[in-house]
């Protein structure tokens, strides 16, 4: 047996050993391991023994003389006074913001009529950088997947997921066995059996070349089929040589008026689609197929994949019809002559390459879903000086449409979004209201017509297997259904828009009033570049559309130029007296002769200008009061009245 002198011993070593132990780890850093999984236990309870405390002081003394002092290595604690400050500075820092989404720029490049032009595109959803839609749709297509929760979804396993499998998602049903079989060998793309992300996005687009979140559509350079087609122009030019002469620029307005088919002193663009000799399904049928392909590229993308030999080849095409790209037709500060480093005055492989290097003339931004509160759809931000009213710095905001003079053609980019989330309420209370047949306010099986499948599948969307639709369930079924269609962004050259009307319709609305077709030969004849006294083919202005869109390609295509649903309306003053806004029975902002409802000598008493037309200004004067004015036009109406009735 050990006497207890021994044990002591023992005890007193064991101490001193692990005291020196703790203290070289203070000052040495420590070999990292592997992380402890969070089911592991890491430390053991350890009993405590009691212990000499005088045999404890003796070994640190001794242990203090055997190691080095550390006290120039070892940090000294903050005295009272830092950690007072520190406090203070803590409580009083303002909170940084959170950082804004880094969108790299999808790059463009766009011909015009005086040469292509660099446009970076960044593309949003829901506020945050595009791709990261489609990704959010991966994830949870690949989680509800994995049955099991091994962490690894199969494609046996997805097609027996009752999620997915009768195509909720879009995608193609797997409930039939062979379909079943034929399905999964076509998604799965490198037969491993396993859902990969890369094979998710065709099956729920059931698209094999259509997967991506952004894509652009095959579009042809249209600048001077913009000019050929504009109905304006084949109304005017009346002996259809070409040329607009100065006599027929004089006849212009009469000729437009007789195209006003209602009769409301306002000629629309689809009035003057009709002058063409185009009957209503022929103007439906370019409504539907607004993306004619013709001759060569209107744009590329400029990436790793981009096909030069194809770039090269239109940009003969375009400028030279084919022949050999001549670069002194094109501005020095033009990006073809930027790109010519040898400036040989032709352009090389190499050298088309360095566009994607090539700063972009213009920024735009495109939101799509959800935005803060304010911010439009289209943001043009960063245009270099490209005309006249594009200065530098410019920038253009809209939630449809932005035009932009380039050297007097223009370039309008456009959006378009038929499945935002916020429309799926308003469609499923529709197909409630066509469907439900007795008016329960839910849908019955039997109440859903043959066919109908593709619209509303009734089983996918019961998850309840009630036997009953409530307008809530078939808003979920839509969201998921149209999903997909959230997560991807497609761009698109479309036809349809008269470029000679933009230039004679001042104010934007895209028609033409009365007051605008008065004043129609002054602004044809600004057209007149040359000042020659005619208007010459070239010298009408192109124009190029570009749609940025979400949802059906063509079979709800926002509404055009020649549509009336797209006119913009002026807007009326609050103060504005309600007799002027009754009486402007067309809306234009004026009200003219035809219109008014008093006499000759009260129209000419209002009209100051005597320009024809009585404006808000002329009959609401700073200090006059809008009740006044009513009684007024009040008396007006009754003095009219009474040399009726005589």
């Amino acid at each position: 047996m050990l006497r207890s002198s021994s044990i002591r011993s023992i005890v007193s070593l064991m101490l001193g050993m692990l005291i020196v132990a703790i203290t070289a780890m203070g000052c040495r850093p420590q070999p990292v391991g592997k992380p402890v999984a969070s089911n592991t236990t890491v430390n053991a309870p350890v009993t405590e023994m009691p212990v000499d405390e005088a045999v404890v002081d003796k070994l640190n003394a001794e242990t203090s003389a055997e190691t080095p002092s550390e006290e120039g290595s070892l940090e000294e604690p903050n005295s009272p006074k830092e950690d007072e400050a520190e406090e203070v500075a803590t409580e009083t820092a303002e909170p940084t913001e959170p950082a804004k989404p880094e969108v790299p720029p999808q790059k463009l490049i766009v011909f015009t009529t005086h040469g292509p032009i660099r446009v970076d595109v960044r593309l949003w959803i829901d506020n945050e950088a595009f791709d990261h839609a489609l990704e959010s749709l991966v994830d949870h297509v690949i989680e509800i997947a994995d049955t099991n929760k091994d962490g690894t979804a199969t494609w046996e396993e997805l097609a027996d997921q009752p999620d997915l499998k009768s195509g909720q998602f879009g995608n193609l049903s797997f409930e039939d066995p062979k379909e079943r079989k034929r399905l999964i060998n076509q998604y799965d793309t490198n037969r491993n059996g396993w859902v990969d992300r890369s094979e998710v996005p065709r099956l729920v687009s059931r698209n094999r070349g259509n997967s991506e979140a952004f894509s652009v559509r095959q579009t042809s350079y249209a600048a001077e089929r913009s000019r050929a087609d504009s109905p304006l122009r084949q109304l005017v030019d009346e002996n259809g040589d070409g040329t607009i002469q100065a006599s027929e620029m004089a006849s212009a307005s009469q000729r437009v008026r007789l195209h006003d088919l209602d009769d409301d002193e306002i000629v629309t663009p689809r009035e003057l689609l009709t002058a063409t000799g185009m009957s209503m399904n022929d103007m439906q049928g370019r409504t539907n197929d607004r993306r004619r392909f013709f001759g060569s590229q209107a744009m590329f993308t400029l990436d790793d994949s981009t096909p030069w030999e194809e770039v090269l080849y239109a940009i003969q095409q375009n400028y030279e019809h084919g022949g050999p790209i001549n670069l002194n037709r094109f501005p020095q500060t033009n990006l073809l002559n930027q790109i010519d480093s040898d400036r040989d005055g032709r352009l090389a492989r190499d050298e088309l390459k360095s566009m994607l290097e090539t700063p972009a003339e213009m920024v735009l931004d495109v939101r799509f879903g959800k935005r803060d509160e304010g911010v439009k759809s289209l943001t043009l931000v960063n245009a270099r000086d490209l005309g006249d009213e594009s200065p530098n710095g410019t920038q253009l905001t809209d939630d449809q449409e932005i035009a932009v003079d380039v050297g007097g053609d223009w370039l309008v980019f456009r959006a378009r979004d038929s499945v935002d989330s916020a429309s799926a309420k308003p469609q499923a209370e529709n197909l409630l209201r066509i469907y439900d047949g007795n008016q329960n306010n839910y849908l019955e099986p039997d109440e859903i017509p043959e066919g109908a499948e593709q619209t509303l599948n009734f089983d996918s969307a019961d998850k309840d297997d009630n036997d009953m639709l409530y307008v809530e369930e078939i808003e979920a079924y839509l969201l998921q259904r149209n999903w997909i269609r959230r997560c991807q962004i497609r761009l698109q050259g479309i036809d349809g828009d008269d470029p000679l009307l933009r230039v004679i319709d001042p104010n934007g609305d895209k028609r033409l009033s009365a007051r605008e077709l008065n004043f129609l030969e002054q602004r044809l004849a600004s057209v007149d570049g040359d000042d020659s006294n005619a208007i010459e083919f070239d010298e009408i202005p192109a124009t190029l559309i570009f749609e940025f869109f979400r949802g059906d390609q063509d079979q709800t295509p926002q509404p055009l130029q020649f549509n009336a649903m797209n006119m913009t309306l002026p807007e009326m003053d609050s103060a504005t007296p309600a007799w002027f806004t009754g009486m402007d029975y067309n809306g234009d902002g004026d009200i003219s002769r035809r219109e008014f409802l008093g006499t000759q000598r009260q129209f000419e008493e209002l009209d100051q200008d005597q320009d024809g037309f009585i404006t808000v200004a002329e009959i609401a004067p700073p200090g006059v009061a809008a009740q006044e004015q009513d009684v007024e036009a009040d008396d007006a109406s009754t003095e009219e009245g009474s040399d009726i009735e005589k």
